[in-house]
């Protein structure tokens, strides 16, 4: 039976994803493999690569494999030269970057403004790996052939050839987000060779082949899955992706320049990023610690997040509280930014039980979700919101997350829309209509209702968090 194949290189696991016309048949997962030297956290690309070859390999075994596209993560960079890795590359949250970040950011800022990249400068972006890497050592610049993101450095050693996805490229800070190419100027004053970075295009383009096996492009796993879900369904919709991060994004063709922004439209930023075809852009807004603040809290209570004793704990908050415990804000959320460093519990009562703490760390992530929705509406009109990632098996979080919303949520029958989205950009790449109209027929939606009483308790709990918010704010700014 013919399939096409999704790769997934994700922070903490690698998916590969078997789709055929029956739907996502199979999935195969391993650890995304990772270590540590002179305390930076790298990608371990060899045992990645040859995990995914192997699986590959496993796969055409039971299926003719028709087309193959990689997704993952964005930000870390490789460098690589003759068809071979330099070296592994940084983990994209490592904040090695973050001297270099402060030493050039004012220049960054004036070469790259958020009217050309679309985004505010942050230390984790591809710049600051290149120069870190530049700076300390790890490469020679001028040995270096092209530095590529980790989804099409899988591309590249499945076919030679190296191509940037445009969502990947967006997430490098070196692209002009309008022109659809790179930022010379920026890239002159770093000395960085745009030769070195390479071609760019967008989703679903054909790179090359393996084993007589076409490989398409595909990027940023959160924008990989959207593109999975509008190429299915349209673009008329919110896209909810919720790992251990998240991103919030809409799609929309631009029409009398309203996407040439000036500044975020968020309080504490939002990003307009390039989408998956020309004059198309996505809105969006991330935060850093979504599932991974629940994963963080688990782990204080020396919970597993698959255990038994989650389970209990969960189900013992099911009944929507009546007020927060206590207030979080946590490093990159539309709270407060970039202007405080990792994970901050505010007001946190002494005799605070496991279950009070983790009712609060739902009320703060579902209130982060609303203020984003409600913005990307005004901007976008009143979508719905479909809801992916792994968080989605998370019932009780859901039921929070539709309350504080006020509205029923959507969500795929399956929770590896990331690995689906690969799939699906292999397919269309491969203009394999038929595929794309079964998968249609075949992927069905979940409905999350909210209870009416339900949502009248989390609108006051939002309003009474909104307050709490701005007061906390001022004391920090008074500060």
């Amino acid at each position: 039976m013919k399939a096409y194949v999704g790769i997934d290189v994700g922070t903490t696991n690698t998916k590969v994803g078997v789709v055929t016309k029956k739907g996502l048949e199979n999935v195969y997962k391993f650890q995304t493999f990772k270590k540590k030297i002179d305390g930076v956290e790298l990608f371990d690309m060899d045992r990645i690569e040859m995990a995914v070859r192997k699986t590959l390999k496993t796969i055409r075994e039971s299926y003719r494999i028709v087309g193959i596209a990689c997704t993952s993560v964005g930000e870390s960079v490789v460098p690589v030269a003759s068809n071979e890795k330099l070296h592994d590359p940084i983990v994209w949250y490592d904040t090695c970057t973050k001297p270099l970040y402060e030493e050039y950011h004012h220049l960054v800022n004036r070469l790259a403004p958020y009217s050309v990249s679309g985004s505010r400068d942050i230390y984790y972006y591809s710049l600051y790996k290149i120069l870190y890497m530049q700076r300390n050592g790890i490469v020679e610049l001028d040995k270096v052939e092209r530095w590529l993101p980790v989804s099409s450095y899988i591309a590249y050693k499945l076919t030679g050839n190296a191509v940037w996805d445009m969502t990947q490229a967006y997430r490098s800070h070196m692209v002009d987000i309008h022109r659809r190419c790179w930022n010379e100027e920026l890239l002159k004053a770093f000395n960085i060779p745009i030769d070195q970075l390479g071609r760019l295009d967008y989703t679903s383009s054909f790179v090359g082949y393996h084993d007589d096996t076409p490989v398409f492009l595909a990027g940023h796993d959160h924008l990989t899955g959207t593109y999975g879900l509008i190429s299915l369904f349209g673009s008329e919709l919110i896209f909810d992706s919720m790992g251990t991060a998240s991103y919030t994004v809409g799609v929309a063709t631009e029409k009398d320049n309203e996407f040439h922004m000036e500044s975020p439209f968020m309080k504490t930023g939002g990003n307009v990023g390039i989408a998956f075809q020309d004059r198309q852009y996505y809105l969006a807004s991330g935060m850093r610690f979504y599932g991974k603040l629940i994963e963080m809290t688990l782990k204080l209570f020396g919970f597993e997040v698959s255990s038994k004793r989650f389970e209990r704990l969960n189900d013992s908050i099911s009944q929507i509280p009546t007020d927060p415990v206590f207030y979080i804000f946590t490093n990159g959320d539309n709270i407060v930014g970039e202007d405080v460093d990792g994970i901050n519990f505010v007001q946190i009562p002494p005799d605070c039980s496991q279950g009070q703490t983790l009712q609060s760390v739902y009320l703060y992530l579902c209130y982060a979700s609303r203020i984003t929705v409600e913005t990307l509406r005004r901007l976008l009109g009143d979508l719905p919101i479909v809801l992916g990632g792994a968080l989605v098996e998370n019932k009780v979080f859901m039921k929070y997350k539709a309350s504080m919303l006020g509205e029923p949520l959507y969500c795929l029958s399956t929770t590896e829309l990331t690995t689906l989205g690969a799939a699906i950009a292999a397919i269309t790449g491969a203009e394999d209509e038929e595929t794309l109209q079964s998968l249609r027929e075949k992927i069905t939606f979940q409905r999350i209702e909210p209870h009416p009483q339900d949502v009248l308790r989390m609108n006051e709990l939002y309003e009474r968090m909104n307050e709490q918010y701005q007061k906390i704010l001022q004391r920090r700014g008074g500060q």
